[in-house]
């Protein structure tokens, strides 16, 4: 190992320098992957050539990509997912009956991840490809996570402070609170202008949130009438889930108060 470092370490700076590229960086160079991890430029040139002779990632000219090797790994994965497995009817039934783009994703860190995703056949659309990032601290896809762990709470908290410091904590807990009293939220703007989404919390056995149904569209289609129809339908499909995983707690999905709080952004 570089350094005589222990393996574990050099394991965890190698993941460092695979999670610098998304479906929106495919390619980078040495400078970008320095640049991105933070690392020192010796380090950062030690981990790539060992990536690259190990087909990890690829190299064209001064630029690198994920290596093909990856995608054996993506294929098994995906196969051997309980969860993917039974979200991709699940996904693509939400599609079909609303009309709008519908996925699942899974949190990495204080992000998360879209791993199936069935789009909208419209031509106005919420437009998301599986591998896409986006942070936890907004939509209504990240708010479930929030909702079940604290530490989540707490660790987006601090990072909202530093980048958004006036963001409201009281609109917040609205949110927090009514996804954990009915089961699915629905958020407006808070990615993106005109864009809204519902979302609803996948469990496993032990009961931790795991993944996020939610359906994605414009504000003008995903709208509060929208999502009282449907949010009950997105929080079914979401516990059906959770049941496939082993979950056998109840939702504690209620009807009251769905008009006052499913609007709150924060």
């Amino acid at each position: 190992m570089p350094d005589g470092q222990p393996s574990i370490l050099v394991m965890e700076k190698a993941v460092r320098v695979l999670d610098c590229f998304s479906p929106e960086h495919t390619r980078l160079s040495l400078s970008d992957i320095r640049r991105l991890t933070g690392m020192p430029n010796s380090t950062v040139a030690r981990l790539v050539r060992t990536l690259v002779a190990s087909e990890l990632l690829q190299r064209t000219g001064d630029e690198y990509c994920v290596g093909l090797r990856v995608l054996s790994w993506a294929t098994a994965a995906s196969a051997g997912s309980d969860l993917l497995v039974a979200a991709e009817p699940v996904a693509a039934h939400l599609r079909d009956l609303t009309g709008e783009t519908t996925g699942l994703y899974i949190r990495r860190g204080t992000t998360r991840v879209a791993v199936v995703v069935k789009l909208s056949p419209r031509s106005i659309i919420f437009r998301c490809d599986v591998g896409q990032l986006a942070p936890v601290r907004a939509g209504a896809g990240g708010k479930v996570f929030m909702a079940y762990d604290e530490r989540v709470l707490n660790a987006v908290l601090v990072e909202s402070a530093e980048q958004a410091p006036g963001d409201s904590r009281s609109a917040l807990d609205l949110q927090l609170e009514f996804v954990r009293a009915n089961g699915w939220l629905l958020t407006e703007e808070e990615r993106e202008t005109g864009l809204n989404s519902i979302a609803a919390p996948v469990f496993d056995a032990s009961g931790a949130v795991v993944a996020a149904v939610a359906v994605g569209g414009p504000s003008f289609r995903v709208d509060r009438p929208m999502a009282e129809k449907y949010g009950p339908m997105v929080a079914e499909s979401a516990q059906a889930l959770s049941r496939r995983l082993g979950h056998g707690g109840a939702s504690g999905r209620s009807t009251d108060s769905t008009t006052s709080t499913t609007g709150e952004t924060a």
